[in-house]
């Protein structure tokens, strides 16, 4: 299967290469729960958005972190899941990748790293998939959605973050912020949603 050739090389990566590939991944999504945030008023993005700093810390050897106590206050701001709109479900995936960032901190492991990368996908194909047209066929939608620019993007992206951390043997806290930069994007996230949008 496609993807997972694709994921193949975060099995053989380090601890601290699969907890950076989370975090590039986290990064490139956590705009979709700043808006969600914002414009809901839950005022709860700053725990959200400092979980993930230590996160990007501790990779950069500028700190350490305890992921359990901002595991803990990441899942306490989870937000109700009645909310069944498109932004709510996009903001519920970013913060359950910033969980599986954090717990891939403590454990790194494959799955984590590759339930990240997941979430972040799919983000991008749920957008596209709104978007697209009505009468679609089932195969045409899958079609759409797997060759759309957007995709064909974040596949990318995904790519050259592994390759980045690939070629890189020990954690050096300038590459880190390379990557960390890179991901951020500007603010804008993999599917053009940015806090401008607010």
């Amino acid at each position: 299967m496609y993807f997972d050739q694709l994921y193949a090389p975060l099995k053989d990566m380090q601890d601290w290469q699969q907890i950076a590939f989370s975090a590039a991944l986290c990064e490139r999504i956590f705009p979709h729960y700043a808006l969600f945030d914002s414009l809901s008023e839950a005022n709860h993005v700053l725990i959200a958005r400092t979980a993930l700093d230590q996160v990007w810390k501790q990779l950069s050897l500028r700190g350490n972190m305890n992921a359990d106590t901002q595991l803990t206050k990441v899942e306490a701001i989870v937000h109700n899941e009645e909310d069944e709109s498109f932004g709510a479900g996009l903001a519920f995936d970013a913060l359950v990748a910033l969980m599986a960032t954090l717990h891939c901190v403590d454990h790194a492991s494959y799955e984590d790293a590759a339930s990240v990368a997941h979430l972040s996908r799919e983000s991008v194909a749920k957008f596209v998939e709104l978007h697209a047209e009505d009468e679609l066929s089932d195969e045409q939608l899958i079609r759409h959605i797997s060759t759309h620019e957007l995709m064909v993007k974040e596949l990318a992206f995904q790519s050259d973050v592994m390759q980045l951390l690939i070629s890189q043997n020990v954690a050096k806290s300038s590459q880190i912020d390379q990557l960390k930069l890179m991901a951020m994007a500007d603010g804008v996230s993999n599917i053009g949603i940015s806090m401008d949008h607010g």
